[in-house]
């Protein structure tokens, strides 16, 4: 009888163990309150109103989201993980107050959390996020052009277009732009730079001016006010480089025009500076040129007058002479003293030193030749055929003396007392040269004339000075007449 109760004993417990490992079974099958669901959703999936009551199907629950990461962490908040993620569709924004995680944009994300609205925008507040070991690509941005025609569609998500800039705020408070984007006016979006923008500093807007055109870059969001009932939509470029000037900045042209203004007075102002110290240092040159030619002139001038001292020296000795060859010696000195200080007299009329008009000066000789030679020369015709013609004083003063020789050779040897004379004086250029010569209508020169070998003074003298001048002499004499040629260098 003990043996048949402690077997229906046994036989119970048994019994009760089976049920309690059935019930353990079935309790550890039954989901937790409040477990997360183990599904991985797609961004589009997890924020999607299946049911059409225009809010989101798991907003509240805790989920599972991939996506890839479209801006690296501690961007557009310094102190807390705050990125995007995205698929093809749809973006939200991953934020958590503790966690701490490296992500870059083009990161393969894995996040766990609780969707919830801030500020009637989506984000998943994030228990755990895990980085998938794969290459990171970033998603493609969406048409501007396309997100501003619906903006509440694709927050979260890249954009890239261009607008024009309508407005600008680049006050420590608050930095950002409002930009018009397409043909129409009334399209316009706002690009925000928050405080807590790790490169909020760096974000150049004072160069753009209203009506410059950007190409920009960023996450599109936005802000409720609930007290003024008001929605702006913006985007948030992640790094300076996301905002482009396209073409050439406005500020610049300002810069360009404020510098041109500064240039030209700084031009006007060292122009004047240099026109006076140009005008103080004419003047100071003027002072000095007047100087020297008043010099010149007095120099010229002193010796014209010494040179005539000595003629009327020689007039002395000619009157007191008592021998026919003495006289002629000392008349022909004279003669050769007055050519020069003719020279001198024309320096001292005239600024010029280095240049004298050789065919002034010829003509101004041979008539003072002729006036010394008056009482034997009623009877000689002078005439002059020159061309104008600069010549150096030196060569001058040498032609001169040679042109004095001939002209005196030719009033004492070729013009008998009761013969008609005539002496022609021409000078003209050719060919780089100067062509002088001197003629008569003379009987000729004696057989006997020695002008090219020349012993007597007269022909020595004109050879020398021909030399001196480099001329070359061509003499070409007949019964009908002389002609004295010579070719010097211009």
């Amino acid at each position: 009888m003990k043996n048949r109760n402690v077997e229906q004993l046994n036989k119970h417990a048994i019994s009760i163990s089976v049920s309690v490992i059935l019930l353990i079974g079935c309790l550890s099958s039954w989901p937790v309150l409040g477990q997360s669901d183990p599904k991985v959703y797609s961004v589009s999936e997890a924020l999607a109103d299946a049911d059409g009551d225009g809010s989101i199907d798991l907003l509240g629950q805790k989920v599972k989201i991939s996506g890839r990461a479209t801006v690296d962490n501690l961007v557009f908040n310094e102190q807390r993980l705050s990125v995007y993620i995205q698929d093809e569709v749809a973006g939200i924004q991953v934020f958590s107050g503790t966690l701490e995680a490296d992500i870059q944009e083009g990161d393969s994300l894995i996040v766990e959390g609780t969707i919830q609205l801030y500020y009637d925008k989506p984000e998943i507040i994030t228990d755990t996020v895990v980085v998938v070991d794969s290459p990171a690509l970033v998603p493609a941005p969406k048409s501007l052009n396309t997100v501003i025609n619906d903006p509440e569609k694709y927050l979260g998500m890249l954009t890239k277009g261009i607008g024009v800039v309508s407005q600008k705020n680049a006050s420590s408070g608050y930095r950002g732009l409002k930009i018009s984007v397409g043909d129409s006016a009334e399209q316009i979006i706002e690009v925000y730079i928050s405080q807590s923008h790790a490169y909020k500093d760096e974000f150049n807007l004072e160069l753009l001016s209203i009506g410059d055109e950007i190409e920009i870059t960023g996450v599109v969001g936005k802000f409720v006010f609930q007290t003024r009932d008001m929605i702006i939509n913006h985007i948030m470029p992640r790094t300076p480089d996301d905002i482009k000037t396209k073409g050439f900045p406005g500020k610049y042209f300002k810069y360009l025009i404020w510098g041109g203004v500064l240039s030209l007075f700084f031009v006007v102002g060292w122009i004047f500076v240099l026109r006076k110290e140009v005008r103080s240092r004419t003047k100071e040159l003027s002072q000095a040129l007047e100087e020297k030619e008043i010099l010149m002139q007095e120099i010229h001038h002193r010796v014209k007058n010494n040179l005539a001292k000595i003629s009327a020296l020689l007039d002395l000795q000619i009157a007191a002479a008592d021998h026919p060859a003495v006289e002629e010696s000392l008349a022909n000195s004279k003669s050769r003293i007055n050519s020069m200080a003719l020279i001198h007299d024309k320096l001292y009329q005239t600024q010029k030193y280095r240049y004298v008009r050789l065919d002034t000066y010829l003509k101004d000789l041979v008539t003072t030749i002729y006036d010394t030679f008056l009482h034997e020369s009623e009877h000689v015709e002078v005439n002059f055929d020159l061309e104008p013609v600069e010549f150096s004083v030196d060569k001058t003063v040498v032609c001169g003396l040679m042109i004095n020789e001939l002209i005196v050779n030719a009033y004492k040897y070729a013009f008998g007392e009761n013969e008609f004379g005539k002496l022609t004086i021409g000078l003209k250029k050719k060919a780089g040269s100067i062509i002088l010569t001197v003629s008569d209508n003379g009987p000729g020169l004696p057989q006997d004339f020695e002008i090219l070998v020349g012993k007597g003074l007269g022909s020595v003298l004109i050879k020398s000075f021909a030399e001196q001048l480099e001329a070359e002499m061509k003499v070409d004499s007949s019964e009908k007449g002389t002609t004295f040629t010579f070719v010097l260098k211009e």
